[in-house]
């Protein structure tokens, strides 16, 4: 029976500690009865039975006694880990940039922590506040699919110790890309006027801003709407945990648009600032090193995201090759 334990024990990973005892003795009755029905207690008629139940993390979650809920029992453990995440990076991200800002401009000290109390709170509750809906609507609009999607990719291969080499998402690696996403978040919209480049000039501290603020701004709506997708996909990395295909293609989907975006905001050079563009001009052929560097910038990009959509296909094909 050491494959009914190992299949209850990773259907009990996620349900709260006073719900366990319930939903493992649940778990048991249901198990015992398809096994008596059937009448032969050998081990591969434990494994047809367990097979049969599908995925044991949903028939564990589907003993739950479950008052009204915003976010379901299904969803709610990735929610918790991302909120976690979301606004502890929002906080120490804003908390850095006001640091950095006071460094740059200077001002009072006492203005410095109001400051930086303000906008921390306000980083804190927009953070919980946006994950928050992103899970609302995917518990009202796609976690039937999601939940059909993990049911009909699990085998008994995804136990613990488990027989079939698979490709799962490394946990560490979603999170760190979480992290990095929110932070970018940050930059783009509160401290882009920060980005350029540091001088000293006798004895006094230069800076030339990189971005043209008023045309940079124009693309934010388009850069936050994409950040928004690229956090809504790690959150489904979290809950699917391995490639699959639908995965895959969604990922795909996410790089093709994050290229086309990335393609047309280097396609306008008013992006950048006109003193800076200026400076590269009578150091050198500013338009040609502007082109060249905007050209590189393309091409690197579109390796990475060209890889990385070969990288999720090639893994969900890997984790499709799983015994009957």
């Amino acid at each position: 029976m050491e494959l009914q334990e190992r299949y209850i024990a990773a259907g009990l990973k996620h349900i709260p500690p006073t719900e366990k005892a319930e939903v493992e003795k649940a778990m048991r009755r249901i198990i015992a009865e398809r096994l008596e029905g059937r009448g032969d207690p050998s081990e591969e008629t434990e494994r047809e039975v367990l097979r049969g139940l599908g995925s044991p993390r949903l028939l564990a979650e589907k003993q739950l006694r479950e008052p009204p809920h915003l976010i379901g029992p299904e969803l709610y453990g990735t929610y918790l880990l991302i909120v976690k995440i979301v606004m502890t990076v929002a906080v120490i991200g804003t908390l850095i940039g006001n640091t950095v800002d006071f460094i740059v401009n200077g001002g009072g000290l006492l203005g410095y922590f109001a400051q930086s109390f303000a906008t921390a709170l306000s980083a804190a509750i927009g953070a919980f506040g946006w994950v928050t809906l992103v899970f609302a609507i995917m518990e009202r609009t796609a976690k039937e699919k999601i939940l059909a999607e993990i049911q009909e990719d699990w085998s008994l291969a995804d136990l613990p110790e488990k027989e079939v080499p698979q490709k799962p998402f490394s946990r560490v690696g979603v999170i760190i890309g979480i992290i990095f996403t929110v932070l970018f978040l940050i930059l783009v919209n509160q401290y882009s006027q920060l980005l350029g480049f540091y001088y000293t000039l006798d004895g006094s501290r230069e800076m030339i801003p990189m971005l043209n603020q008023e045309v940079f701004r124009s693309y934010l709506p388009y850069i936050n709407g994409m950040l928004v997708l690229q956090l809504l996909f790690s959150a489904s990395k979290l809950v699917f945990r391995k490639w699959t295909y639908p995965v895959a293609t969604a990922n795909l989907i996410l790089n093709v648009l994050s290229f086309l975006l990335l393609w047309f905001i280097l396609q306008d050079t008013a992006i950048l600032n006109p003193e800076l563009v200026t400076k590269i001009a009578e150091a050198t052929d500013g338009q040609r090193i502007l082109n060249t560097a905007f050209n590189s910038i393309k091409a690197v990009f579109l390796f990475i995201f060209l890889l990385d959509s070969f990288e999720g296909f090639r893994d969900a094909y890997k984790n499709s090759k799983k015994p009957a």
